[in-house]
């Protein structure tokens, strides 16, 4: 079945990815405000994102390969549930305890949004029309993460930092209501045409198939590989994200609101290194463009050292560096997503799961990693980042190693 860009259900899975982009950025301005109410420190402030991002990843092994076998649908609508539960949570969180809770619960729904709309496109889309739609998703979701902060920083300086989550909740709730009325089911391999069928598609829901699913996908080289780039991708956008709130507001003294504003300009170069992405030939490949984001990468963790060593830490340099960061971040997280689906078609939504894992959890342990070691001046920042670009480095060629030994296997074959 041929599918459009605007599709229904393609057009639900951009909503509910931003759903869930609304919980990482909406309230990063009141981070400072929720670390005052309650006494607490930049490290435990830090720990509500990184409490999301445990979550968030862990629970998309509940959502992926379950949703090969019962449908994307049904569990949608759980993960939006719960996302607007953790939300209504957080408005009226008592203590840092409680708030940390909701943050847990934010994450596991919005971790189910997150595989399941990657899966969704899957099913929807192949070849290169699967990466376009996922540079499209990109771009449609950048603009969250360039309105959230600004939006939040607004709101809390006009209401307070629990209204964030109230806008969330308000926001979550409607679009349950939405899925449930409107989305198709996209998953063609789940047959609901009479009760035979179902009965033989849920004889195939064992544990074992589910294990079975993700022990295939692991066994892919390339998807390791792709897998580690989507961590690495995410985890160079985040960084900057938790730290630049603190950086603002310390050392140059702005409020909540210009904060918000100000970080707008990683978001946005974001927005305009997947807009440039968009406008290329289909014969620039993935691994070129991981290339140049990880090139890019490399300039970023210089810039952090350079201001460090040179003392020169200036509000244009950091802005400028955030610039860096947002372009490395869009070249690297989608090329590296769209080159890890791209490899199954009936383990989707495995592939979409454990490349989510690798993404969440792996950001999530360094986060609080840092967080306990107080890992956030500006040479921990370049050093970490300049270790990313090594790590980057070493995976591209290896996927350039696998392609040329997959290459020489099929020539090697001979005609019939």
């Amino acid at each position: 079945m041929k599918h459009t860009f605007g599709n229904l259900n393609f057009i639900l899975v951009i909503l509910g990815v931003v759903a869930s982009q609304l919980a990482v950025s909406l309230y990063l301005p009141s981070l400072p405000a929720i670390l005052q109410e309650w006494h607490l420190n930049i490290g435990q402030t830090q720990l509500t994102l990184s409490v999301f991002f445990l979550t968030f990843g862990l629970s998309q092994l509940f959502y992926g390969a379950l949703s090969d076998h019962v449908g994307r649908k049904p569990l949608l609508l759980v993960s939006i549930s719960i996302l607007t539960c953790g939300s209504l949570l957080a408005v009226y969180a008592h203590n840092f305890e409680q708030l940390l809770f909701a943050r847990l619960l934010q994450g596991l729904g919005g971790g189910g949004l997150s595989v399941l709309g990657r899966a969704i496109l899957r099913d929807l889309f192949q070849g290169q029309a699967l990466r376009k739609a996922i540079n499209m998703l990109a771009i449609a979701a950048s603009f969250t993460p360039v309105i959230a902060p600004t939006l939040g920083g607004y709101i809390q300086e006009t209401f307070d930092w629990r209204s964030n989550f109230m806008i969330l909740t308000v926001y979550s709730g409607l679009l349950l209501l939405i899925i449930f009325f409107k989305m198709a089911e996209s998953n063609q391999d789940v047959p609901i045409d009479n009760n035979q069928t179902m009965t033989s598609q849920k004889s195939t829901l064992t544990f074992s198939n589910i294990v079975a699913d993700y022990a295939h996908v692991l066994k892919n080289k390339p998807f390791i590989c792709y897998a580690i780039s989507t961590l690495i991708g995410y985890l160079a956008m985040i960084l900057c994200l938790e730290n630049t709130p603190f950086l603002l507001t310390n050392q140059f003294g702005f409020s909540p609101q210009e904060v918000g504003y100000l970080m707008l300009v990683q978001p946005s170069f974001f927005l305009i290194g997947n807009l440039l992405q968009n406008r290329l030939p289909s014969s620039v490949n993935t691994q070129q463009l991981l290339q140049v984001g990880m090139l890019i990468l490399a300039v970023v963790g210089l810039s952090f050292l350079i201001q460090h060593t040179f003392n020169i830490t200036s509000l244009t340099a950091i802005l400028l560096t955030l610039a860096f960061n947002g372009l490395a971040v869009s070249f690297i997280f989608v090329n590296a997503m769209a080159g890890a689906l791209a490899l199954f078609s009936h383990q989707a939504g495995a592939a979409a799961a454990l490349s989510g894992v690798f993404q969440m959890v792996g950001t999530a342990i360094i986060t609080a990693t840092m967080a306990k070691l107080h890992w956030s001046s500006l040479a921990s920042l370049g050093w970490i980042y300049i270790t990313l670009f090594i790590v980057l480095f070493i995976l591209v060629r290896r996927l350039g190693q696998l392609q040329v030994q997959e290459n020489t296997a099929l020539t090697a074959i001979p005609n019939a």
